[in-house]
């Protein structure tokens, strides 16, 4: 097997935590298994309708089965928000910190699983991989049904985490099959929409479910039922229905079917650079750009709210079913958010870490508003709450300034998985904020967001400055004459740094 990096740097040719390029082993035997060698499609001719038609056939068809699994993965992660103002924590007897600490324990399996999952990509048709984890991640979400005590319900919240610790880093490369660079964005902003329609859709289901009366359980059990159980059939309809790549989509006629390979191959052409190359490691272990990155993920996943939205809402005085039809507005901003956030970064490419910080405003202001305002003002709170959960868009952005900013497979490959090792500390830690004994309106936590969120800015800020100063140094050395400084487009065979490639310019 190659080295761990081999399959993180997959992730070059998608926007963020979907951006990462490079044809890796596994592309190459699969691509040949289905007898359309992409070394072979050295040039074909097709119009724009063309691609267009293409393009819209996979949309139609793997796009929309890719949001629902994002949907209901992410649907997994914050049942415990719906269940635990239908009996999850009186049922269950729990204390203190448990209930954070079942937000929490989540990631821990995530994480330990992550490298076995990337063995298992590595080694085994990645279709299978992602289809067998979703059918497994769907039946423990039904033994969350079972769950008894704190213990039960950690251990089946630590095996859900395993079960989905492939599926991110499958579905980065399953986006780089099927979409070129430019597209990714757009499609990156589904996925990330999915998330917040997760919540209008769990809202919804513990509404039903929470509605039984006669049945042998309680509602909020049914539902972690009803949620796996559809987990599953998606599972299988993933097996049955996505082909291994575009070269086998039933879908496409055979033209289509070239095209389709073709379009996404002359991106990914070079198949030279999938070694780990140490000067280019330990060049970005020295570059305080990682650091800032890793920051960045470990600050929003720490501001998060939406695991304790429905304790905040119920603490407020309104009763289990009213509030989850009061929380509806809150994904609702998310999804205005996160494509203005998308749309802001096509309109004004150049200008998205300003985008950023214009992102954290309405998020930062709904936790000022749950900090500073009376527990009186009802209303004014649970507006302050909806605005809180808006920080979702940010992760676009992010994505879209690390596949733009950083380049070389090594370098490229690092700076991702500290994103992603960012994002599972700050899912850990930000829960323990969450002190039981200040619910509803947990002002500790609120005070922690403010101050985060403004440590946030700064990190932003000093990664424009560094890029920004980087930018002028090298604009004055074209101006004076060194060739290598003036910029031009990036070569797909280049495989040095943006901190070695002088003509390479920073986006701001």
């Amino acid at each position: 097997m190659n080295s761990i990096s081999d399959i993180f740097s997959t992730r070059e040719a998608i926007p963020l935590a979907m951006d990462k390029e490079h044809v890796t082993d596994q592309d190459i035997r699969i691509v040949e298994a289905n007898e359309t060698n992409v070394k072979e499609l050295t040039h074909i001719d097709y119009t724009d309708d063309e691609e267009k038609k293409v393009v819209r056939k996979i949309d139609a068809i793997v796009l929309l089965i890719f949001a629902c699994i994002y949907m209901f993965q992410y649907l997994d992660k914050i049942a415990l928000s719906y269940a635990a103002i239908f009996g999850l924590r009186t049922d269950l007897k729990l204390v203190g910190q448990q209930y954070s600490w079942a937000s929490s324990v989540f990631y821990f399996g995530q994480f330990a699983f992550e490298w076995v999952g990337i063995y298992l990509l590595h080694k085994l048709p990645i279709k299978q991989v992602v289809g067998v984890s979703i059918v497994v991640w769907g039946a423990i979400m039904m033994c969350l049904a079972a769950a008894n005590n704190f213990a039960g319900l950690a251990t089946v919240r630590f095996f859900l985490g395993l079960a989905e610790g492939a599926v991110a880093p499958a579905f980065v490369i399953l986006t780089s099959f099927w979409w070129k660079k430019k597209e990714q964005p757009i499609r990156v902003a589904t996925f990330v929409s999915a998330n917040a329609m997760a919540q209008i859709v769990g809202a919804l289901l513990l509404y039903g479910c929470g509605s039984i009366k006669t049945a042998a359980i309680k509602g909020f059990r049914i539902s972690f039922l009803l949620a796996g159980a559809i987990t599953i059939l998606l599972g299988v309809t993933f097996l049955i229905v996505i082909p291994l790549t575009p070269a086998t989509a039933w879908f496409l006629n055979p033209r289509q079917r070239e095209i389709a390979v073709y379009r996404v191959a002359r991106e990914r052409a070079s198949f030279q650079h999938t070694q780990f190359d140490t000067q280019q490691a330990w060049a970005t272990f020295k570059d305080p750009r990682l650091y800032l990155v890793f920051f960045w993920a470990v600050l929003v996943c720490m501001t998060s709210v939406v695991i304790f939205g429905s304790i905040v809402i119920n603490g407020l005085g309104f009763s289990p079913f009213r509030t989850l039809v009061i929380g509806l507005p809150g994904p609702a901003l998310q999804l205005t958010t996160i494509w203005l956030g998308a749309l802001g970064t096509r309109f004004f490419p150049n200008r998205r870490g300003v985008i950023q910080c214009l992102l954290i405003l309405p998020p930062w202001t709904g936790c000022i508003m749950m900090y500073a305002l009376p527990y009186s003002n009802k209303w004014a709170l649970t507006g302050g709450y909806w605005l809180a959960t808006c920080n979702s868009s940010v992760f676009v952005v992010n994505m879209s300034l690390i596949a733009s900013n950083f380049k070389g497979h090594t370098r490229k490959t690092i700076v991702s998985f500290a994103y992603f090792i960012g994002y599972c500390v700050g899912s850990i830690v930000g829960p323990q904020m969450f002190l039981a004994t200040e619910s509803p309106t947990y002002p500790t936590a609120m005070k922690a967001c403010i101050s985060l969120y403004a440590v946030y800015i700064l990190a932003q800020a000093a990664y424009l400055v560094l890029s920004y100063y980087e930018n002028k140094r090298r604009d004055k050395l074209a101006a004076e004459g060194d060739e290598s400084a003036v910029p031009r487009p990036a070569s797909d065979e280049d495989n040095r740094t943006d901190l070695e490639d002088l003509s390479f310019r920073y986006v701001l």
